[in-house]
């Protein structure tokens, strides 16, 4: 009986921890939602950050774990103490960084981090739903989002063939996937041109089979290759911030001798 109480109150006491998390998260998400004029498609960009997600739910989680057993061992430790160690943990991450400026001005934010988590995991322990709500339906909602494509696109005209890829279009706005299959052991050579009419933004990359990016070698301007290690279906991917124009990308596959 008591080996099942003290299971019960280790768990809430977790809970207690990813509830933090998750407040964090949800104030980092209210922030990236605002910085990017509530473009959806960027906020999910920006929040899909897998070093985003290692810092709240790793890096915070422990460091706040670390930080309760260090009370535990000295009781008389006061709040004051227990702040101060937060906003240590903040900046802790960015100690090893020779940059003393950007160390200052990282750390800062990693404090300010830190110190909302901590409200999170109080807030955790005086209110209920508080804790529920953040530990698990404020990631999952976020999870979910991470999912939905929210590309926005207006009057979009492609052409397709097997080794070419036309698009012209009046507002473009995420991205586009572009499938190209190889084998093992072949190349693909690509060219990409992007002609943009307004002061929109665009860019490209290219992922593997496993949704990883892989790195492209330029053969000439504007004319790249990949030397296929993997068989698999390979994405192109192009990118548009509020864009209006057109885009062309050709490629050719050819074995690797």
């Amino acid at each position: 009986m008591t080996l099942k109480i003290n299971l019960i109150k280790a768990i809430s006491y977790l809970i207690t921890k990813l509830a933090g998390a998750g407040f964090l998260l949800f104030v980092i998400s209210i922030y990236l939602l605002l910085s990017f004029g509530k473009d959806m498609f960027e906020f999910v960009d920006g929040i899909s950050s897998g070093f985003l997600w290692i810092i709240v739910f790793g890096y915070g989680i422990l460091c706040s774990l670390l930080i309760d057993l260090w009370v535990l061992k000295v009781p008389n430790s006061s709040l004051t103490v227990k702040i101060l160690l937060y906003i240590l943990a903040g900046y802790g991450f960015f100690i090893i960084t020779m940059d003393v400026s950007f160390m200052l001005f990282a750390g800062t934010i990693g404090a300010l981090c830190s110190l909302i988590f901590y409200v999170g995991t109080l807030l955790s322990f005086r209110f209920q739903s508080f804790k529920y709500v953040f530990s698990i339906v404020v990631p999952l909602i976020i999870i979910i989002l991470m999912d939905v494509d929210f590309t926005e696109k207006e009057q979009w005209i492609e052409v397709k063939s097997e080794t070419s890829y036309t698009a012209t279009f009046d507002h473009f706005n995420g991205k586009h996937e572009i499938p190209i299959l190889a084998k093992t052991d072949q190349t693909i050579t690509l060219s990409y041109d992007f002609n943009p009419t307004n002061d929109g933004g665009h860019g490209f990359y290219m992922l593997n089979g496993k949704n990883k990016l892989v790195g492209l070698t330029e053969v000439s301007e504007e004319v790249l290759k990949l030397e296929v290690q993997k068989a698999g279906v390979y994405r192109m991917v192009v990118t548009g911030d509020d864009v209006k124009g057109n885009f062309k990308v050709k490629w050719s596959i050819s074995e690797t001798y």
